[in-house]
């Protein structure tokens, strides 16, 4: 099992979006890339086939040829998975979650820390 990282409830939230609309798409929890224009908007999204999830070498490729990008790759239990994105917007993830993100969601589920605002380049375990 992974070292999970997640600290924040933001990051479970946008696990528990991914694993939605990866099952949605696919009818299984998939990886996949989502490359975003400059206004926030999706541009591509790529979708792994079961089992073979987007990293290395390939993810890489994808992360280059994308200046803002999200990306989720399931863990074996469903509820757990890897997120990772670099010049997210905060009004792109409310969109995905279908509404405003809460000052509950910036509270550290570990400490009584509350983290200050939206950060645009993230990465996380979830589980």
């Amino acid at each position: 099992m992974p070292d999970f990282t997640a600290r924040y409830r933001f990051e479970f939230r946008l696990l528990a979006w991914a694993e939605s609309l990866s099952r949605a798409l696919c009818g299984s929890r998939n990886s996949f890339f989502v490359g975003i224009r400059d206004d926030g908007s999706p541009r591509r999204v790529y979708v792994s086939r079961p089992g073979v999830p987007i990293e290395g070498a390939r993810k890489a490729a994808l992360a280059e040829t994308h200046s803002r990008w999200f990306h989720y790759s399931p863990h074996d239990v469903a509820g757990s998975g890897y997120l990772e994105w670099l010049g997210l917007p905060e009004s792109t993830v409310t969109t995905w979650l279908e509404g405003p993100l809460e000052p509950a969601d910036y509270v550290d589920v570990r400490s009584t820390d509350i983290r200050t605002g939206w950060p645009e380049a993230w990465r996380a375990r979830v589980g």
